[in-house]
């Protein structure tokens, strides 16, 4: 899966790169088969918003429009649609499971590691 490094990575990234590597993200992410059910927007939104925050909470990043914008930049649209991290999430099979774990995660790495495994 998707090592830690990788996502801390990501959050020191220019805006046009981290779009591209919490694409890559999302794809790994949902490329694990198995039973669930389809990922919706906002199953798609959660996780990568949770991902973000604890991330962010790591790096003790607390400046609410630093947040703002990085959290805007992992979910930002293109042309007034959904990101293609987004777009790349939704439909994927996703667990409810998985879903209760990236709630209670506490850390990046437990959600790359345990929840999405």
């Amino acid at each position: 899966m998707v090592p830690l490094a990788m996502a801390r990575r990501l959050l020191a990234l220019s805006p046009r790169r981290w779009f591209l590597a919490c694409l890559g993200l999302a794809a790994a992410v949902f490329s694990a088969s198995g039973c669930g059910h389809p990922a919706t927007e906002a199953e798609c939104q959660t996780i990568v918003e949770r991902i973000v925050e604890l991330e962010l909470s790591a790096q003790r990043v607390t400046d609410p429009s630093e947040v703002a914008k990085r959290r805007g930049e992992s979910l930002g649209a293109v042309d007034g649609g959904k990101s293609e991290v987004l777009q790349g999430c939704i439909g994927r099979n996703i667990t409810d499971r998985a879903l209760a774990c990236v709630r209670g995660a506490t850390t990046a790495s437990e959600i790359t590691d345990r929840c999405l495994q």
